[in-house]
């Protein structure tokens, strides 16, 4: 008998082991079909070309060429890393690689089209050279990826006592303002808005830590801290609390400007203390950034993205790509019943749809960055936000849901294609005289925040959890489930390797910390052990 049972549990051991790896096997064919279909191909005069700073790319791309006087047809040479040349023809010079993606390896990839005096394949002489182009040719998903160093509610756990117990933390309790060895606190709305909504997160956690109302205590010193210092009643920008507090005066920062997407991430925070506190202090701040919203909303739906915060006037002829404002209001529209937000919510959803998802000009757009032209540097933090809300709006009676979550994945798969890196990081050249990180000592898998910081940050890789798992929820595709995983069992590699923190960069030693991203991949983690759960 005991022979027989020993003989049921290895077959099953070997049935589990096989299973695991033909599933393995068929979300890494599903991901290379993926890859194969261009992610909104520009077209000349029809669609605009959004990828002409791009790192790397996972999907086939396709590139802004100009014909060639005299070309009946293009040669496409694609040299591979190894030595290998792969080439096809093609009719017009900003065809995507498709016909030889699937055989381009991984690493740095050339790219040179030649226009040909002849069409129809069979040869032909040059006649000019429409364009070249180097790049990363990425790695598609082969995972899922490793496994958690713990599971992902402890890791959350873990990750967010930690932030409790930085003495910069701490120190609010006592004196009630930021703490100056910790210089990130500039970033006023942003990191000590995070911090609220960290303080939060802990006291709400189940069990109850012991010291969740000094978790609480800890939350109100800062959010009171942070309203205190906001713009007063009757000012262009009333109520809104700064994006820059005791920052030395730079091209990129000054405590006379306002970044309009950061109110809104500090409301986030506000919120999240009301939900724990039932404190209507900080419901009433968080409602009165969202009047001071509808007064400035344009009207084109957005609104600036830089501005005085003396006058309102913008300090640069860029708009805000309003994710972050969208899922704020939306947040007091389904959460709070506030419904007179609808309308100011629904004028910038529409902006959302008439620009960025049109143009794909997915411009970042972080405090601590100087503003750069169109496509020059791209970002997906609000492209994941904007994907998120449509996931979270196509109802399963709305007319348009099919098409929603198509585009919605669209979306998602341009913030991997751009921004995830599976395995084997790129190599890439000094910026500014920068060298930048050894890809050596990346841990992978992992996420980009920008093309201006092709680095791998824990928050970023919290960002596409989150979409993931938004895609996950409204398409049941397992794919996107396992991706999430294989970014969150990296997350706890590198937990584990800094001692409880997430460190900002996912590398092996990193000094950076900002605590919001830590705050933000907590967060998604509790998120993605909430989804495993049901």
């Amino acid at each position: 008998m005991i022979a027989l049972m020993q003989l049921i549990f290895s077959v099953l051991v070997i049935l589990a082991f096989f299973a695991s790896t033909v599933m393995a096997g068929d979300l890494h064919e599903q991901a290379v079909q993926d890859s194969l279909t261009p992610i909104r191909p520009g077209v000349p005069g029809t669609a605009p070309f959004w990828n002409g700073q791009a790192k790397q790319f996972i999907s086939a791309p396709a590139f802004e060429f100009a014909a060639v006087a005299g070309a009946k047809s293009y040669r496409f040479s694609v040299r591979a890393e190894d030595g290998q040349t792969l080439a096809f023809e093609a009719e017009e010079p900003w065809a995507a690689l498709t016909p030889v993606w699937a055989k381009v390896p991984v690493g740095t990839t050339t790219l040179t089209v030649e226009g040909l005096n002849r069409s129809g394949g069979g040869g032909g002489e040059v006649v000019g050279v429409a364009g070249t182009r180097t790049f990363h040719r990425a790695a598609i998903f082969n995972g899922p990826y490793g496994k958690p160093v713990v599971p992902y509610a402890q890791s959350a756990r873990l990750a967010i006592q930690s932030v409790m117990g930085e003495p910069f933390v701490k120190s609010w309790r006592d004196s009630g303002k930021p703490d100056a060895s910790y210089p990130l606190y500039r970033y006023a709305a942003k990191v000590i808005g995070s911090l609220v909504g960290g303080c939060a997160m802990y006291a709400s956690q189940l069990p109850r830590p012991a010291d969740a109302e000094e978790a609480i205590a800890t939350g109100k010193r800062a959010a009171d801290f942070l309203i205190g210092i906001s713009q007063p009643p009757g000012t262009p920008l009333e109520f809104f609390p700064p994006t820059y507090h005791g920052a030395k005066p730079t091209e990129r920062e000054n405590d006379d400007w306002m970044m309009l997407m950061t109110p809104a991430e500090a409301a986030q925070g506000y919120l999240d203390l009301h939900d724990v506190t039932k404190d209507p202090k900080y419901l009433d701040a968080a409602t009165r950034i969202a009047d001071t919203y509808g007064k400035l909303q344009l009207k084109s739906g957005t609104w600036p993205l830089k501005v005085d915060n003396r006058t309102g006037q913008p300090l640069a002829d860029i708009d805000l790509i309003p994710s972050e404002v969208i899922r704020f209001l939306d947040r007091l529209v389904t959460q709070y019943g506030q419904e007179k937000r609808q309308p100011t919510l629904d004028r910038a959803v529409g902006w959302m749809m008439e620009n960025p998802v049109r143009t794909f000009n997915w411009q970042a757009q972080f405090d601590d960055a100087k503003l750069r032209g169109a496509y020059q540097n791209l970002a997906k933090h609000e492209a994941c936000e904007f994907g998120n809300y449509l996931f979270a709006h196509a109802a399963a009676k709305d007319a348009d849901k099919a098409g929603k979550i198509a585009l919605a994945e669209e979306i998602v798969r341009f913030a991997e294609d751009q921004f995830v890196v599976w395995e084997n990081p790129p190599k890439l050249a000094p910026r500014q005289g920068i060298e930048p990180l050894d890809p050596r000592h990346w841990i992978t898998p992992c996420s980009t925040e920008q093309y201006a910081m092709f680095e791998p940050i824990s928050g970023s890789s919290a960002f596409m959890i989150t979409s993931y798992l938004a895609a996950y929820r409204a398409t049941g595709k397992p794919l996107y489930l396992a991706k999430a995983q294989s970014l969150a069992n990296a997350l706890t590699l590198a937990q584990q390797r800094h001692h409880g923190r997430y460190p900002t960069r996912m590398i092996e030693q990193d000094l950076a910390y900002w605590l919001n991203s830590t705050v933000n991949t907590a967060r998604a983690m509790r998120m993605l052990a909430d989804q495993e759960s049901r």
